[in-house]
């Protein structure tokens, strides 16, 4: 399927683990024809994701950071930038799952990360 992606840049967060969502978005993109920036607090798992678009003979950097800090994220998207250029995409796919709770229960740091 041609989705008109060819040579756009896209920022994936999450795709660390192999089995997730943010591993097959990656890859579907890739297979679209984009470059890839994999971001994720995993630099190994978001490494392996790296590898896996760059054998499929796009771009494809990885960086390490945690989406919970600001300055870690302005600095992420600076490196993509260096590295790829203008960012076309945006898929926000990472999450926090060790706060789950309800949301009645949750305090507001809790909040604050799972957001």
């Amino acid at each position: 399927m041609d989705l008109g992606l060819t040579d756009k840049v896209a920022i994936v967060t999450g795709p660390a683990n192999s089995q997730g969502n943010g591993r097959a978005i990656a890859l579907t993109l890739a297979k679209e024809g984009c470059d890839i920036a994999c971001l994720d607090i995993d630099v190994k798992g978001a490494e392996d994701a790296a590898r896996q678009v760059r054998e499929m003979g796009r771009r494809s950097i990885a960086v390490g950071v945690d989406q919970s800090d600001y300055s870690q994220v302005k600095k992420a998207v600076i490196a993509v930038r260096g590295g790829l250029g203008q960012v076309d995409i945006l898929v926000n796919n990472a999450a926090w799952v060790k706060n789950i709770s309800l949301i009645e229960k949750m305090d507001t740091s809790a909040w604050d990360k799972e957001l």
